[in-house]
């Protein structure tokens, strides 16, 4: 008998995983020419964003629910709101991301998951 599936957490590295994707998705953010959109929307120093981002998709991909015990619960379109999030800043958000997942995620099931997983929730704060 099979224990439980291990979660994307668990594949994707655990905590070294996680900050590894969000520091390369911050990376990409500040360097990518194309993404000039998106980047416009943040302000200048990311730190506080990065710190969340890495606390929220801990919790998220099914590790410790570290930004629910710092923050309570995480309300992701509510957190957006102030920021117009249209097609083009999904997209961009994607590149991205999608960058960020082929510089960390060896796995290629994995990043595909996590590939959808996220396009889903871009997709989600678009107004």
């Amino acid at each position: 008998m099979s224990g439980p599936s291990p979660t994307l957490y668990t594949r994707l590295g655990g905590e070294v995983g996680v900050v590894a994707l969000v520091n390369a998705y911050i990376h990409n953010i500040k360097t990518m020419p194309e993404v000039a959109h998106l980047r416009s929307l943040y302000k200048d120093d990311m730190s506080l964003y990065e710190t969340r981002m890495i606390e929220f998709l801990t919790g998220w991909l099914g590790g410790p629910a570290l930004y629910l015990e710092r923050h309570g619960m995480p309300m992701l379109r509510e957190h957006h709101r102030h920021l117009h999030i249209d097609d083009e800043a999904r997209d961009q958000w994607m590149i991205c991301m999608r960058k960020a997942l082929e510089d960390t995620v060896e796995d290629p099931e994995l990043r595909l998951t996590l590939e959808g997983a996220f396009w889903r929730m871009g997709d989600s704060l678009r107004r």
